[in-house]
């Protein structure tokens, strides 16, 4: 037989065998599960298909698994509400692969809501707690029965100190939203009189002060002695006499006297539609509702979804909301997105993933968040792995409500995370807190954030020169301004953060647009600063202030230095230096790469605190006078540069993030 009748032989041979094999696994159609909203009737028994709650129909999924079944599986959460009291686990027994995926999805039209929440049901208000109430409140006022969940709760939440990043919290909601436990003032703050930590007076007290015999579960929150750290504190004990409050625990360095403080969930401060009060002992709601919306709910689950070890599992075209702690929590496993959906209304975070190799969110809306709205924590820092998690095309807004500080759209840990074409603005909160390594931070459009506080910034890392290596480029920061009396950043490298890349950014209309505080190996270079002064910020604080931090063996800055081994080969190979960091000028700010950059209507560089010039490289930057092109018009600002021969190397008009819809549902591409 020739060479070619042999090959053309074993070609018919295995067309025949892949005729008789039928098409591929990938190629199969998915196998379609469906589940009926809460109440709906003749839910099914799961035998054709439809199941009654989510729970059954994951059941069914990981009873398909062990028999073998290999296409990608879609459990369709028809239109309407599909209520959860506990988190529904999705784990290793529900997964598919990367070509036939398990995928939790919801109508393309967005109808189909998971949400955390119970109707709660009206009752009699009575008259000895009326009698309590604020006079105008009195003919206003309903009365609700909570669930027995949250009638057993001693507490309305949880504390919020320092170090804690997302409370839990009881919300309740009406159709347009949360309401707010009663509160005085009702706008703004009041300021602390005396204080003598824990305890403290009010200047210009609540007109009137709240009833000891009532009011068993009275808390404070305030910024008690720095403008960046709103801490939630319960009230231990008061004295309606003396109008001395007692807090359950110490604020962070104490409580400093015109501190910002309020009273929190007060029968007494009841006395304005869109508030409410618990009386614990009966289990009763009071609230006011807005606008006649006297239907209420109570955010009941602590979770919507647990995944645990889950693999290839996708969440797309869902609304998911009303929890007290966070929507979805992702630990361990690998390629898990969520896509195409809408988040909000979480006392806690909207998404976290901890411990994940692969996804993230895409193209969503994150809105209405208690703490921080994405945690990613993914890799390896002892070995460089890198965790590839991400946040892409998503918009963000009026998160941080409950928290207020340190609270950040993303938040990263670990290695190789990105963050990218999303829209960050119109909250408290940070865009982006970045700890660890090699995360990049791209093309994203930051505004209108972190008003309010101060001494901190609209992208923050700090506290920790092992975590090096992130890029932040390519971004539009605009309207980053400070309440009056207090100062902000743009990008702040806080307390010695040191090796991370600042390029081709546009700032405009921020106050102290780059911080560097301290840090060491920075480069910021080819970025353009419109009435954004000064254009970069640098001390040595730890030459100064800070210097104790760097000598105490038992200091926050020396235990996030020991944390990594800097000795280990692929540190060594990586930042061969590192690990004498603390011997060698360990305070010394040096070797800040400051290149290339354009300042229109500023100053170029602000140094204290012993900052040394001839320490850095500081290179063709650029300063031009104004008046500078109208903030926002970003063609102008292009006109004004050409016209002045100053090439800006980026392109203004294409950093907005107009495009991202307010609504994953609102574009049929999407």
């Amino acid at each position: 037989m020739s060479l070619g009748r042999s090959r053309r032989a074993t070609a018919l041979l295995l067309n025949l065998l892949v005729v008789l094999a039928g098409p591929a696994r990938g190629a199969e159609p998915p196998l379609i599960l469906r589940v009926a909203p809460t109440g709906a009737a003749q839910a099914g028994t799961g035998e054709a298909g439809r199941f009654a709650d989510l729970t059954q129909a994951l059941a069914r999924v990981a009873a398909l698994r062990r028999q073998g079944e290999a296409r990608a599986i879609v459990v369709e959460l028809e239109p309407g509400t599909h209520r959860v009291a506990e988190p529904v686990r999705i784990g290793p027994a529900h997964a598919g692969t990367a070509a036939a995926p398990l995928i939790l999805r919801g109508a393309p039209d967005g109808s189909s809501r998971l949400t955390g929440s119970v109707p709660l049901a009206p009752t009699t208000l009575p008259p000895r707690l009326r009698e309590r109430l604020p006079e105008a409140a009195r003919g206003a006022v309903r009365a609700y029965r909570l669930p027995e969940t949250l009638r057993r709760d001693r507490s309305i939440r949880e504390k919020r100190l320092l170090h804690d990043a997302a409370p839990r919290v009881t919300e309740i909601f009406d159709s347009g939203g949360g309401l707010r436990p009663a509160q005085w003032p009702n706008a703004g703050w009041a300021a602390v009189a005396t204080a003598d930590a824990p305890r403290f007076t009010i200047k210009d007290g609540p007109p009137r002060l709240p009833d000891p015999a009532t009011e068993t579960d009275l808390w404070a929150e305030g910024y008690w002695r720095w403008d960046w750290l709103l801490e939630t504190i319960p009230i231990a004990q008061f004295s309606a006499r003396s109008g001395r409050f007692t807090l359950a625990d110490t604020p962070y360095e104490g409580i400093r006297p015109g501190a910002r403080i309020r009273l929190v969930h007060a029968l007494s401060a009841l006395d304005e539609p869109g508030e409410w009060w618990r009386y614990r002992e009966s289990g009763l709601l009071l609230a006011w509702p807005k606008d006649g919306a006297t239907d209420l709910e109570a955010g009941l689950a602590e979770t919507l979804i647990l995944a645990e070890d889950a693999r290839h599992l996708r969440i797309e075209h869902l609304r998911l909301d009303r929890t007290r702690g966070d929507l979805i929590v992702v630990r361990g496993g690998e390629d898990v997105e969520i896509r195409n959906s809408e988040l909000a209304w979480a006392a806690g975070r909207a998404a976290v993933f901890e411990d994940v190799t692969g996804g993230g969110v895409s193209a969503s809306l994150v809105h209405d968040i208690g703490a921080a709205a994405i945690r990613l924590v993914g890799g390896d820092r002892a070995s460089f792995r890198r965790g590839n998690l991400f946040v892409r095309e998503s918009r963000f807004t009026r998160f941080a409500r409950l928290t207020h500080t340190q609270s950040a759209a993303v938040e990263l840990d670990g290695v190789g995370a990105e963050v990218s074409g999303n829209l960050m603005t119109d909250a408290i909160g940070y865009a982006v807190l970045l700890h660890g390594n090699d995360h990049v931070v791209r093309r994203n459009e930051i505004a209108r954030l972190i008003h309010g506080l101060s001494d901190t910034g609209a992208i923050y890392a700090g506290r920790d020169i092992t975590a090096r290596g992130s890029i932040i480029e390519d971004n539009y920061i605009h309207d980053i301004r400070p309440a009056p009396g207090l100062e902000v950043k743009g990008i702040y490298l806080d307390d010695m953060a040191s090796g991370l890349t600042i390029r081709r950014n546009l700032f405009v209309d921020v106050q102290r647009p780059v911080f560097i505080g301290g840090g060491s190996d920075n480069v910021v270079t080819r970025n353009v600063f419109v009435s954004s002064t000064p254009m970069i910020t640098l001390d040595s604080r730890g030459l100064t202030w800070m210097k104790p931090s760097l000598t105490e063996a038992d200091s926050e800055f020396r235990a996030a230095f020991a944390a990594v081994p800097l000795g280990s080969p692929p540190w060594r190979l990586r930042y061969p230096k590192l690990a004498e960091a603390l011997s060698d000028e360990p305070g010394v700010a040096r070797d800040n790469q400051i290149v290339d950059n354009v300042a229109i209507d500023g100053d170029l560089l602000e140094l204290y605190e012993k900052a040394d010039p001839k320490r850095q490289i500081l290179l063709f930057n650029t300063r031009l006078d104004g008046p500078a092109p109208k903030p926002g018009d970003l063609d102008a600002l292009a006109r004004f540069a050409a016209t002045r021969h100053v090439p800006l190397g980026l392109d203004p008009a294409a950093m907005r993030r107009d495009g991202l819809p307010a609504s994953p549902f609102t574009d049929a591409r999407r």
